[in-house]
């Protein structure tokens, strides 16, 4: 081990060219846990490979790997002026065996990588309030709770919960 998690893992940032990768681990991130996501697998897996490089281009998806596998994903985008931060944080998974295991924390090294290259001071992300154990994992890395559960406009019906965090100097 090595600064909380694994030093046999690494990020890799997935391009255009490798948006087959990202659908693979997306697709499987939503299977595996899709109550902890606003997305949905059938929605995503009606996507056409032209959307899946756009999203690979417009968005900071990053990959974490561990002997030539792909075991946790997250994306990053430039926030929309509503969210009151510079970036959001989204989709970020993590295969079950490898819960637990500082993984989160190589992940929030990787989005304050990004924030730096970006210009981006404050992070942000929405997490359903009853995923208490994502919550705590977002504390313990430094985000907060800011205001009120909010209506999620892809899940009509749900609440979440708006968390942030500087990026630290």
């Amino acid at each position: 081990m090595s600064d909380g998690y694994p030093c046999y893992m690494r990020a890799e940032a997935i391009s255009p060219d490798q948006w087959e990768r990202l659908r693979e681990l997306r697709l499987r991130a939503l299977r595996e846990s899709s109550e902890w996501f606003a997305a949905r697998v059938e929605v995503e897996e009606l996507k056409s490979e032209s959307e899946w490089r756009t999203l690979c281009s417009e968005e900071s998806w990053r990959t974490f790997v561990e002997n030539g596998r792909d075991i946790a994903l997250m994306g990053v985008s430039v926030a929309e002026p509503i969210r009151g931060c510079d970036c959001w944080l989204f989709s970020c998974w993590i295969e079950p065996e490898y819960r637990g295991k500082g993984i989160m924390d190589l992940m929030i090294k990787e989005l304050d990588a990004i924030s730096r290259e970006k210009g981006w001071s404050k992070q942000g992300l929405g997490v359903w309030p009853n995923n208490e154990r994502a919550i705590r994992a977002y504390e313990r890395l430094g985000f907060y709770k800011d205001g009120q559960p909010l209506q999620s406009r892809s899940r009509p019906g749900q609440l979440y919960q708006p968390m942030f965090r500087h990026l630290p100097s």
